[in-house]
């Protein structure tokens, strides 16, 4: 009886923590050259850019996927929703399109604990009291965006312009 409860346990630990790794995850692509920000907003400093193409991990967007929080080249942090690509059904499409049905996670941001967490020997730490003040939710929608990301069939000349942030 305790050995059956012992592996029991033990293929229940084994299950939760196999996925571990890469839970809530996606992989990703920059659509076009970008900067990654320290935050959801092009006010936040650039941590560094990718060049259109780059392959990216997908953490989570924001609530309506405007701004989407990645990791690419050992950089973490921002980037606009309106340009980052996954491969859904066979294409690539951008994320505002097709992240619900593909499940990206819904993420929130909090300066102080984000910035702990990925930023503390950067520079600009030190401000790190401004920019928890900054609202950054009232800056409106980032580069490229576009309210009828719904629409399938959209015009190539409305996709998100090339746009560095």
């Amino acid at each position: 009886m305790k050995k059956s409860r012992f592996v029991y346990a033990t293929t229940l630990l084994l299950i939760v923590f196999a996925g571990e790794g890469h839970a809530g995850t996606s992989d990703g692509y920059s659509g076009v050259n970008l900067n990654i920000r320290s935050g959801p907003s092009v006010r936040f400093p650039a941590v560094g850019t990718l060049a259109a193409g780059s392959s990216l991990t997908i953490h989570g967007c924001l609530a309506r996927y405007t701004w989407c929080d990645v990791s690419a080249s050992g950089v973490r942090g921002w980037v606009s929703g309106a340009h980052v690509q996954f491969v859904h059904e066979a294409r690539r499409v951008y994320i505002p399109a097709y992240a619900a049905q593909a499940e990206i996670p819904v993420v929130t941001f909090n300066v102080a604990s984000y910035w702990h967490d990925y930023y503390r020997d950067y520079g600009f730490y030190g401000e790190i009291d401004r920019w928890n003040e900054h609202r950054w939710e009232n800056d409106g929608n980032p580069p490229g965006w576009r309210d009828n990301w719904d629409d399938d069939d959209v015009d190539p000349e409305n996709e998100p312009a090339p746009d560095t942030d």
